[in-house]
């Protein structure tokens, strides 16, 4: 029996996801174990170095800048912009073009990376002076002893990631699924086991050992794919590899703007005194949870899948492929934001309200989350939007959207941290107003592109749920400040997270109800998706 359960597991991670939703299910699974686990590691990151070192922490946060830049340049746009697309069309004709070009793209990157890693490990201390403000030369050192050694971490994020690439383009999602899992295990040893005796530099470790493990699991399916890699392969006059160079450029061009504006709040946020970067990134993870659970778990699933549509059936098919995911998406992501804004405070306090998190940082954290939920809404279609102009071999357009968009922000940014007194309230705003702003053009570029999107169909279905949504917000709220005040003490954890969690089933349940009561098709399309989910039947 267990033999059997062994194997019938290995059958589950390595088999073909076909079916979008269900794909994108059992990675949003694998991505609540992450997201939880990510909770659990900041909370005790906070607890560990919020109160008695905040200037440490906000070093760690800001440490992961300059590495991170690397890994959005040469992976980030190489693989969701060109690598997917190319190689999933490539395994439609040849698969052993597929292998020579996937060697190729990996060979580069690698080296691309070691020379960058090694000039930024030269210069980390004048590049760590530079995306902060006035902080002192002792933690500016400490920001640049971290860069170092986050530079080893990058590495194993860069092939694993590659490795990811490949394992998505045969349409295989739910194992690279499980990567961000371990790699926050690393991370939550190296603070329990660490902290204690190397300071901020055990969560430090803990990120490289789960960057390890990030790359180490994925392995096996990589052999299982029969992958070929041909580690002295640089063929750059190959067609494949200049159209993944075609692609990658305006990609990249865009993801150093949205580096630039990634900066400048960094900058911002420790001018505005120590600690204040500390809680934007709190508020900013907590908004990540569902961009990332619904947004990139679709993303990541709808990528080839618009590539091989365009590839085999033209715009037009694809059209109509979008229209129906962006449908679903936001049947989906309504009632998420509701919940976000009604349960901001007990969520902040879930997350991060240790007893060594002040309250007054809680409502802070709190206010910002709530204005951060627009972005929710934004960010998560945009996942949807970006990746439709990828299967259009179009990077251009994401490079005028995302500039036009960034440009607002800085520009917003900018004058409101000087002219008045919202401090990181004014960071959030800026992200919020500008993903609203790239949600609009891109479906204006778009319907240049393929022809409207947005029917009034869709408006009409769009307007339903949104009402439900405000319905279930309501719902939630009343139910909520009913269980305060006479069934639950919120001054401790577990009937906290008793309260979160029944008034998030009153909100959800109301919201199904409506939408059973007035026939919304998407509630059945997921209705019967969750009845073959669970159904004896292996195919999914």
């Amino acid at each position: 029996m267990i033999k059997k359960a062994f194997a019938n597991g290995k059958k589950i991670l390595s088999q073909q996801q076909a079916n979008i939703f269900s794909a994108a299910f059992a990675i949003a699974l694998a991505m609540l174990g992450s997201a939880i686990l990510g909770i659990l590691r900041d909370r005790l990151l906070y607890a560990r170095f919020y109160a008695a070192h905040p200037g440490q922490l906000d070093a760690y946060n800001a440490a992961f800048k300059l590495p991170d830049i690397l890994f959005q340049l040469l992976i980030t746009g190489s693989l969701s912009a060109a690598f997917i697309p190319v190689l999933s069309q490539l395994l439609d004709r040849n698969p052993k073009k597929a292998n020579q070009v996937t060697s190729t793209v990996i060979n580069w990157l690698i080296v691309i990376f070691i020379v960058l890693a090694v000039i930024v490990f030269i210069f980390a201390q004048p590049f760590s002076k530079l995306i902060t403000a006035d902080i002192g030369e002792e933690q500016i050192s400490l920001i640049a002893s971290l860069t170092r050694l986050l530079l080893i971490a990058q590495f194993f994020l860069l092939v694993s990631n590659l490795l990811t690439g490949i394992i998505h383009a045969h349409q295989r999602f739910i194992l690279p699924a499980l990567s961000p899992v371990v790699y926050n295990l690393g991370i939550i040893a190296g603070i329990v086991f660490l902290s204690n005796h190397f300071g901020i530099y055990g969560p430090t470790l803990g990120v490289i050992l789960g960057s390890f493990l990030h790359f180490v699991i994925q392995v096996p399916l990589i052999y299982k794919l029969k992958f070929s890699f041909k580690p002295f392969l640089f063929n750059v006059l190959d067609r494949d590899i200049k159209k993944i160079i075609r692609l990658i450029i305006p990609r990249n061009l865009s993801l150093i703007i949205s580096e630039l504006e990634a900066i400048i709040i960094i900058y911002w946020a420790t001018f505005m005194g120590k600690g204040m970067l500390s809680l934007f990134y709190l508020a900013q993870h907590l908004s990540q949870l569902p961009i990332r659970l619904l947004g990139s778990a679709v993303g990541q699933v709808i990528l080839p899948a618009f590539a091989h549509e365009q590839s085999k059936n033209g715009s037009s098919a694809l059209k109509n492929l979008i229209s129906k995911i962006l449908l679903q998406t936001i049947y989906l992501v309504l009632p998420i934001c509701s919940l976000f804004l009604v349960l901001r405070i007990p969520l902040v306090r879930l997350a991060f309200g240790a007893k060594e998190f002040p309250w007054e940082a809680t409502l802070l954290t709190g206010k910002t989350l709530a204005i951060l939920t627009v972005a929710i809404f934004c960010q998560t279609i945009n996942e949807i939007l970006r990746r439709s102009f990828y299967a259009l071999s179009d990077t251009k357009t994401t490079l005028k959207v995302d500039s036009s968009a960034t440009f607002f922000n800085l520009a917003f940014m900018s004058i409101l941290v000087l002219k008045s007194s919202w401090g990181i309230l004014v960071l959030a705003t800026g992200i919020s107003l500008s993903n609203f702003i790239r949600l609009l053009l891109f479906l204006l570029m778009l319907k240049k592109k393929i022809g409207p999107i947005i029917n009034k169909k869709m408006i009409l279905g769009i307007t339903k749920m949104g009402t439900f949504a405000i319905i279930a917000s309501l719902a939630t709220w009343g139910g909520m400040r009913i269980l305060d005040k006479f069934i639950f003490d919120t001054s401790r954890v577990i009937p906290l997270i008793g309260l979160t969690a029944t008034a998030t089933l009153v909100g959800i349940g109301a919201y199904t109800l409506l939408s059973y009561i007035f026939k919304i098709n998407e509630f059945y399309q997921f209705f019967s998706l969750a009845k073959r989910l669970f159904s004896k039947s292996d195919k999914i």
